[in-house]
C-alpha cells in the first residue's frame, strides 16, 4: 500500500485521482479546480520524490539522458549515439514524453516516460544525468552528491538573450539558477557560449569546450552516414531525389502572436527556383508549442509540415536554404555555408517584448528582411560568392570550435567521469 501512495505522490496525480467528480463540474471551475490540483500534486511530490531519491542507490555506469522537448533528437541522442557505438558497458536510460516517435531510439536503451515513478527510479539510480535545458530542476529533483549532471544545453551561438535579466519568464528563472547550482559540467562549443554559460545561471559550473556533438553530422561532407540521413528524410516527405529544400522554423513567441509567421509561401518558391534554380520543397518547422494553433493550417502547394520531424540537425543536413527570424539553428546550419536568410517582420517589437539579442541580426551573415518583399528581394539579390567568407569571419569572431568531431571527446570524457576522474 505505501508503495502505491509513493508512486501516485512521485507521479504528481493523488489529488485528480481522489478528484474524479471534477469531471462533471462546470468547465471554468473545473480549470480553476484542475490549476489547483496541479499545484498541490506538485507540492505534495516533492518529499516522495526525495523519499524515492534517498532509498534509490547510485549504479556506478548508468546514465540518464532528459530533453525539454522529450523526443529523440539535440546533442544528447548524437552523445547516446556515439556511447552506442564504441559498445560501451553503459545502461542508457532514454527519457521521452507521452506521444512523441521512439522508433528511432536504439533498442538497447531504456525508454521512461518523463515525470512517471520508473523516470526518478531512473534518475536517482543514474550516475550521469545529461540534460539539454533545465529539466532536472523543472521536475523537481535534487542531485545526489555521488551523481554527475552534465549540461548541454539546446543552442549555441545564440540570437536571444534569456538570462533572468531579460528573460520575463521568472519561474522558468528560478528552475534556472536551481540548476546552475546543480551542474558539475557545462559542454560549450565556443568562446561565445562559455560567457554565456557564466553570465546567465552556471558561473560556479565547470564549463568544458569540447563542442556540440548534434553539429558532427553538419561538419561532414559525403560520409555514408550522411547519405543515410539524406534518404531517410526524404523518404519520409516522400520527395523526389532532386528536389531542392527551404526550411522555415522561426522562433516562439511569448505573446501567442501569429502575424510574425505570415511568410508569402508562393512567391518565396518562385524566387528560390529563380536564384537557384531546380524544384523546391519549403518545409515549416514551428516550435512544438505553437502545434495546437497550427492544427488547421493551410499551407499550400509545395509546403510540407516538419513541425512532427524529431531531430531537426537532420533536416539541417539536406536544406538548401534556411530561413528564421530569431532561432538559433541558423548559427547550426552556418556550419554547412549553405544560404540562410533572416524574416523578421517583428524586430523591434520583439526585443521590447519578449527577449534582447546579443549582437545586432545585421552583423551575421545572412541578409535581414522585415517584411515579405524584402525576403524575397534578398533572395534573388544573394551574394553566394562572399557568404562563406562571411560565416567563417563570424564563426571565427565567436570561437567556435565544431569540427565534427564533439562526439568523440564527450564521450572520452564520459569515460573518464565514469571512472571517478575530475575534469
Amino acid at each position: 500500500m505505501l508503495h502505491k501512495i509513493i508512486k501516485a505522490l512521485v507521479e504528481g496525480h493523488l489529488i485528480k485521482s481522489i478528484c474524479k467528480w471534477i469531471l462533471s463540474l462546470p468547465t471554468k471551475t473545473r480549470k480553476k479546480l484542475t490549476k489547483l490540483r496541479t499545484k498541490v500534486d506538485k507540492l505534495l511530490s516533492i518529499p516522495a520524490i526525495r523519499m524515492l531519491s534517498k532509498r534509490t542507490p547510485v549504479e556506478e555506469n548508468k546514465i540518464i539522458f532528459i530533453t525539454f522537448r522529450g523526443e529523440y533528437d539535440c546533442n544528447a541522442k548524437w552523445i547516446a549515439e556515439e556511447i552506442k557505438k564504441r559498445g560501451l558497458p553503459y545502461t542508457v536510460v532514454w527519457t521521452i514524453r507521452k506521444k512523441v516517435p521512439v522508433e528511432d531510439i536504439p533498442k538497447e536503451f531504456i525508454k521512461t516516460y518523463r515525470s512517471s515513478y520508473d523516470f526518478y527510479k531512473h534518475l536517482a539510480s543514474a550516475k550521469i544525468i545529461v540534460d539539454n535545458g533545465v529539466s532536472t530542476s523543472v521536475l523537481l529533483y535534487k542531485k545526489k552528491p555521488d551523481q554527475i549532471l552534465i549540461e548541454t544545453w539546446h543552442g549555441s551561438i545564440g540570437i536571444k538573450r534569456f538570462g533572468k535579466d531579460t528573460n520575463k519568464d521568472k519561474n522558468w528563472c528560478r528552475r534556472a539558477e536551481q540548476e546552475g547550482r546543480m551542474t558539475d559540467y557545462c559542454l560549450s562549443n565556443s568562446s561565445f557560449e562559455d560567457d554565456i554559460y557564466n553570465d546567465t545561471f552556471w558561473s560556479k559550473s565547470r564549463i568544458l569546450q569540447l563542442g556540440h556533438a548534434r553539429n558532427d553530422i553538419l561538419c561532414e561532407r559525403d560520409t555514408e552516414r550522411l547519405q543515410a540521413i539524406r534518404k531517410k528524410v526524404y523518404d519520409y516527405f516522400e520527395l523526389p531525389e532532386d528536389t531542392r529544400i527551404c526550411l522555415y522554423a522561426p522562433t516562439f513567441r511569448d505573446d501567442g502572436d501569429m502575424r510574425p509567421y505570415e511568410i508569402d509561401y508562393q512567391n518565396l518558391r518562385h524566387a528560390l527556383q529563380t536564384r537557384f534554380g531546380g524544384q523546391w520543397a519549403i518545409l515549416t518547422r514551428y516550435h512544438f508549442r505553437l502545434l495546437k494553433k497550427l492544427k488547421n493550417y493551410q499551407y499550400g502547394e509545395g509546403v510540407l509540415n516538419a513541425s512532427n520531424y524529431s531531430d531537426i540537425q537532420e533536416l539541417l543536413t539536406c536544406v538548401d536554404v534556411g530561413i528564421t527570424d530569431y532561432s538559433s539553428w541558423i548559427c547550426d546550419y552556418m556550419l554547412t555555408r549553405r544560404p540562410g536568410f533572416l524574416f523578421a517582420t517583428d524586430m523591434a517589437e520583439y526585443e521590447q517584448k519578449n527577449r534582447d539579442f546579443f549582437y545586432p541580426l545585421d552583423t551575421m551573415p545572412f541578409p535581414l528582411a522585415l517584411d515579405n518583399d524584402q525576403l524575397i528581394e534578398n533572395i534573388l539579390q544573394f551574394d553566394s560568392e562572399s557568404f562563406p567568407e562571411a560565416c567563417d569571419r563570424f564563426l571565427a569572431d565567436k570561437g567556435c570550435m565544431d569540427d565534427g568531431h564533439s562526439a568523440e571527446r564527450i564521450v572520452d570524457a564520459i569515460q573518464r567521469m565514469m571512472k571517478g576522474e575530475t575534469l
